[in-house]
């Protein structure tokens, strides 16, 4: 007998063989126990994740001996006939090689007569989305009323091309990718049950290359399968020519630490390996994915399907990179990774994108180089204007009581002492109020403050105005402990400046007049996609 391939010898032959499709199956198992069986069906999704299964068992499900039931034996002549696909009743339709209308016209003269032996006859069209415009029209009739023993299922990859016209005929049901936990659940039992030895880092390599297609696995199983009955890591890639994850991960750290020494010996080893470069792309640039959803969404359960090796590989080195730095990464790594499937030399290509990825690590927000700016720019100031103050700060304190009385000193509350008695008063007085855990000290530090000899203003300016009243209604407070600070009589007069509001557009014509904003634009070859007024500003 000759060997049966490992996608044919374990297809689902029951609703429960189905893997990662429990929504579907239930949905089909409760319309047989009620009897509420469309006549036609649309299953769509990728290749392999049991589209065609799901048609053959619910055409057992009919036929069945024992049915119509959502439990078809698997032993009687019809189940085992719809199984090895000889029933006369059950035909497969190849919608890529039938697609003319004169195939669809034989169709429907055949569906007029009952079944040879069964209950139903059931029509599956594979790839139906091939099937031309005039082929559709002529199935339109028949589709929306077929005779009572016919149903009719359609399975296709791209529902997209269905014309509505078929698709509000028939009930739609979306097949998913299968993730890759179960892929491998699913693996390790056909494994066992073959007398398989197989490594797990293999299994998450297998599951990881199907992407999400059952069939795919099995397919890639059965190759490495003849390696030997002990299956390794190294088997799969090297049948593959994919790369492990400590590769993945290692060119991943290198990138991260700006370590471009690594990054061209890492390269320089798969290459010789024989590591197909424009698939390892593809992984690392899924790889960088995971990374970045990881440090966004932490340990959320079901948000990413990850296999352990992966996620070890992870932990270890997402907190060596920000989110910044990650999405700007996988931003680039995106853009470029057309070229480097599509370039005559991968290799340059990528090595390239990742030395030019590499310099991001020396690099600095815009936010972040203009506080370094600003910073600096302070300390040059603060520098030269130090000797000054050291050199008048005795000159005002002893002088302070000849200063003209309209003479005002108009800084912030948040700004540095200077020695004017009332100041110091006011000072004292905010401390004794502060200590009190009163909530009003919060609303005295929002205003600007202005002195003169018998008097304190504070101004509220624009959108800060809306303490005032709350200031004014606790005046007489303030004024007594001033009273009790001072031993004299100090009028405080709380005042608002309304400041003219600038728009979003007003802002960022603000800021390209900024001759830092202006360098950082062009460095970067960037724009300015928004900005934020600085609220602290009064």
């Amino acid at each position: 007998m000759s060997y049966l391939v490992l996608a044919r010898k374990w297809r689902p032959q029951t609703f429960e063989d189905l893997v990662g499709q429990e929504p579907i199956a239930r949905i089909l198992k409760n319309a047989i126990s009620t009897n509420k069986v469309s006549h036609a069906y649309i299953f769509s999704g990728p290749r392999g994740v049991g589209k065609t299964s799901t048609a053959r068992i619910l055409a057992k499900t009919l036929n069945c001996s024992n049915g119509p039931t959502p439990e078809p034996c698997g032993k009687c002549h019809s189940c085992t006939a719809i199984s090895e696909g000889s029933s006369m009743d059950v035909s497969e339709i190849d919608g890529a090689s039938n697609t003319g209308v004169d195939n669809i016209r034989d169709l429907r003269e055949r569906v007029r007569y009952a079944p040879s032996e069964n209950r139903y006859k059931v029509y599956i069209i594979d790839e139906a989305h091939m099937l031309s415009i005039s082929a559709f029209n002529a199935l339109l009739k028949t589709l929306e009323e077929p005779p009572p023993h016919v149903i009719f299922v359609l399975a296709t990859t791209e529902p997209k091309k269905i014309p509505a016209t078929v698709m509000s005929r028939c009930q739609h049901l979306p097949f998913r990718r299968i993730s890759g936990q179960k892929i491998r659940e699913r693996l390790k039992l056909i494994c066992s049950a073959e007398g398989l030895n197989i490594e797990e880092p293999a299994l998450e390599m297998i599951a990881r290359a199907a992407d999400g297609s059952m069939r795919d696995s099995l397919t890639i199983l059965d190759q490495t399968a003849s390696f030997s009955d002990n299956i390794t890591a190294l088997d799969v890639k090297d049948l593959l020519g994919i790369s492990d994850i400590n590769s993945i991960s290692q060119l991943a750290s290198s990138l991260i630490d700006c370590n471009r020494k690594n990054i061209i010996t890492t390269i320089a080893k798969l290459t010789d390996s024989g590591t197909d470069l424009k698939i390892f792309t593809k992984d690392f640039l899924q790889f960088i994915r995971n990374l970045l959803i990881i440090k966004i969404a932490g340990g959320e359960e079901n948000i990413i399907d990850l296999g352990e090796e992966e996620l070890n590989a992870i932990n270890l080195i997402k907190n060596r990179a920000s989110e910044e730095h990650l999405s700007v990464i996988l931003y680039e790594l995106i853009k470029a990774e057309p070229g480097i499937r599509s370039a005559f030399h991968p290799r340059v290509a990528l090595e390239m994108t990742l030395i030019r990825l590499s310099m991001l690590g020396h690099l600095k927000s815009v936010n972040e180089a203009l506080r370094i700016v600003s910073g600096q720019q302070s300390i040059a100031d603060s520098q030269e204007s130090r000797s000054q103050t050291i050199e008048s700060k005795a000159k005002e304190t002893e002088n302070w009581r000849t200063v003209k009385p309209e003479a005002e000193i108009t800084h912030s509350l948040t700004q540095p002492v200077t020695h004017s008695p009332i100041q110091e008063i006011w000072n004292a007085a905010i401390e004794k109020i502060d200590s009190e855990n009163h909530p009003l000290v919060c609303k005295l530090k929002e205003g600007s403050l202005s002195f003169s000899s018998d008097e304190i203003r504070i101004t509220f300016n624009g959108g800060l105005s809306v303490h005032a009243e709350s200031v004014k209604d606790n005046l007489s407070g303030i004024k007594k402990i001033i009273k009790d600070l001072s031993g004299k009589n100090i009028d405080i007069i709380v005042d608002t400046k309304k400041v003219k509001s600038l728009s979003k557009k007003d802002y960022k014509e603000k800021a390209l007049q900024n001759p830092l904003v202006k360098e950082a634009l062009e460095l970067f070859e960037g724009r300015i996609v928004d900005v934020t007024p600085n609220t602290n500003e009064k």
